[in-house]
Formats: C-alpha cells, sequence, structure tokens
C-alpha cells in the first residue's frame, strides 16, 4: 500500500469516518488528492479524550483522479463547509483542523463562519513553491496530467506512508484549481479570528515551510496564534515522526479555547 496511487480506490479503505461522542465536534480535512486516513490518528486521539470527530471525503477525492478533474476548489469548499454544517447541528461547539490543502481549507472556513471557535492547520500551504505553477493557466490546455514520483518520500519515517492515500496522477486542471484556492484564501487569512495553531514539519519538500511564517504573518485579526515547527517531520506530518507530539499539542489547544466546562458554565449562569 502506497502513499500514491496509481489504481482505483478502496471505497473501505479511503472513505470518511467519524469517531468519538460528545458536545464538542472537531471537522479533520484532508489534503489535496488525498484522503480522510491521513488524519485518522488525531481523530482517535481527540475521540479519545471527549470530542466528536469527523472526517469528510471533500468533492472529487477519494475516488479517481478523473473525478478530481472534474471539480472545482469551490466544490471541495463546499463539500467540507456541508460536512461542517451537520457536525455544528450535533455539537454545542467546534472546531477544525486540516492537514495541507485541509489546512488551508480550514482557514477558508473560519473565515466565514463564526461557529468554529479554533484552528489547527498542518503543512498548509498559501502558495505553491514550483515556478511553472504561473504556466498553468496556458499549459493545462497542453499538459493534461502530472504524474507525482512515488520514490520521493520525505517522511522522517518511510513506513508512515502506508497510512496515506492519495492520487499518483493529478489533472493539471485540478493543480491550477488548487492554485486558484490559495491566492482566495491568502486574501481571507486577515479576517480569520479565531485563534489558531499553525505547524509544520521542516523536512517537507511538497510545501516550502515558510508558508506557516507567511500564515502567521497574515493572521492578523486572530485573538491567538501559535507557531511551531517539527525539524524531523515531513509533509504527512499527522503520520511522521512526530505524531504523537502534535496529536498532544492539537488536543490542547482545542481543550484550551473550546473548554468542555464552557456550555455547562453557561447553562448555569442562565439558571442562577
Amino acid at each position: 500500500m502506497t502513499a500514491r496511487s496509481f489504481d482505483p480506490f478502496d471505497p473501505s479503505v479511503v472513505g470518511p469516518w467519524s469517531l468519538g461522542d460528545g458536545t464538542r465536534g472537531a471537522l479533520l480535512l484532508h489534503g489535496f488528492a488525498g484522503t480522510p486516513p491521513e488524519l485518522r490518528r488525531l481523530g482517535e486521539h481527540l475521540a479519545g479524550h471527549g470530542w466528536r470527530c469527523v472526517a469528510p471525503t471533500m468533492a472529487g477525492h477519494g475516488t479517481s483522479p478523473e473525478d478530481l478533474s472534474r471539480t472545482t476548489w469551490r466544490d471541495w469548499a463546499a463539500s467540507a463547509q456541508a460536512a461542517l454544517d451537520e457536525l455544528a447541528g450535533s455539537c454545542e461547539r467546534v472546531a477544525v483542523a486540516g492537514q495541507s490543502m485541509g489546512g488551508t481549507m480550514a482557514l477558508h472556513l473560519a473565515a466565514g463562519d463564526a461557529r468554529i471557535e479554533a484552528v489547527a492547520t498542518l503543512a498548509a500551504p498559501l502558495r505553491l513553491k514550483d515556478w511553472r505553477i504561473r504556466l498553468l493557466p496556458v499549459a493545462h490546455h497542453l499538459v493534461r496530467w502530472h504524474e507525482s514520483d512515488a520514490d520521493d518520500i520525505d517522511l522522517y519515517l518511510p513506513e508512515a506512508i502506508a497510512e496515506l492515500h492519495s492520487y499518483g496522477r493529478r489533472a493539471t486542471r485540478s493543480i491550477l484549481e488548487l492554485d486558484r484556492m490559495l491566492r482566495t484564501v491568502r486574501g481571507e487569512v486577515a479576517m480569520v479570528r479565531q485563534p489558531v495553531l499553525v505547524l509544520h514539519g521542516d523536512r517537507d519538500r511538497t510545501i516550502d515551510p515558510g508558508n506557516a511564517d507567511e500564515i502567521t504573518r497574515r493572521l492578523v485579526s486572530s485573538v491567538e496564534v501559535e507557531l511551531h515547527r517539527y525539524p524531523r517531520s515531513g509533509h504527512g506530518m499527522s503520520v511522521d515522526v512526530d505524531r504523537e507530539e502534535i496529536n498532544a499539542r492539537v488536543l490542547d489547544w482545542f481543550d484550551r479555547h473550546v473548554p468542555a466546562t464552557a456550555v455547562a458554565d453557561r447553562e448555569a449562569t442562565a439558571a442562577g
């Protein structure tokens, strides 16, 4: 089982999942061309400490590269928003975490939805580092597909790649949609008021770790921002060597800003 698949996915492996119960909900968003299992470890940790965790499959993901090529980033955002709406309907309070593009999507949702009370991003991009990106508006008509290098693994624990499942072939049109999303979110980050935890691995060869610094600089309206870099972690940091510390840090951040006692305290005050 590899991180980048050139074969159809097994729906039983890469499908959406939910864990836990309680009045607090955590929406966990996968990355571009990725799938919900990449955040399973984080979800298990949060669920074990009283959080209801939901990891949806965003539009075009978890099926085939052709399906992804037929969607836009607005479709991805709409499916993430629908999952948030459903979670918020069953929980008193919600937080959002995402890896890679999922972290950028978490910022997008937070900029427009005050129900979100805390955010955590893992290896989230605001820019793609490849200079060829600027050629995509024309190039995607000429070169339809890009195949990733299955041997290019930046994880400190290479065996952890078995926990990641993403398309090995991505339409250049889909990469262009990702770039359009990042351009939009760069302009939205200043509207995010929620506390934001920014995490990034220094071994990341997919998304320049400097993106974490840019996110932090642009969060001018956030009530609290915390940045942590992990020298040993690669791009899929949710499954890499620092995963336990990352899980604990996200849990602490969510517990600190979305405490379980807050709802009960408000109800007690109202009754008194």
